[in-house]
């Protein structure tokens, strides 16, 4: 028996053990990154529901006050301006979070300022380009 067998062995029992533990972190990783990607899609979704409860309200208030009616407070029309803008970066976050190519949902997941950055190019575009087709298909932001 040639004497670098024990050698040849030793190395793959250590080439094992280093690929189960690599695998086993990239799973430990991928079940994080689903777990925060599940947060962020509870919290978009849930800033697009409390936005819809106001939308249109602040829409037909918005619309009076251009049509002449006075302002009930100062500063009446810019805060339902806000809102507005608001309520369309909510639904593209929450557009990004659900459709969005995993590059972009990750960066999205980094936080603020790459969030932002995402959420600004899918309102751009008017929505995102998604993992369907190649990475072709294009999904408008959800109202």
């Amino acid at each position: 028996m040639d004497a670098k067998v024990p050698e040849i062995v030793e190395l793959r029992l250590k080439l094992a053990h280093a690929e189960r533990l690599l695998r086993e972190s990239a799973e430990c990783e991928a079940q994080r990154l689903a777990a925060a990607e599940h947060v962020a899609w509870c919290e978009a979704q849930g800033a697009c529901f409390a936005f819809d409860r106001i939308r249109q309200n602040v829409n037909r208030r918005r619309e009076a006050i251009r049509a002449g009616d006075s302002e009930r407070f100062a500063g009446e029309r810019a805060l339902a301006e806000m809102a507005l803008s608001d309520a369309d970066r909510a639904d593209a976050a929450y557009t990004v979070i659900s459709f969005a190519k995993l590059r972009d949902r990750l960066r999205y997941l980094r936080g603020s300022p790459e969030r932002e950055t995402v959420i600004d190019e899918a309102l751009a575009r008017e929505g995102v380009y998604t993992e369907a087709y190649g990475g072709r298909h294009f999904q408008g932001i959800v109202r």
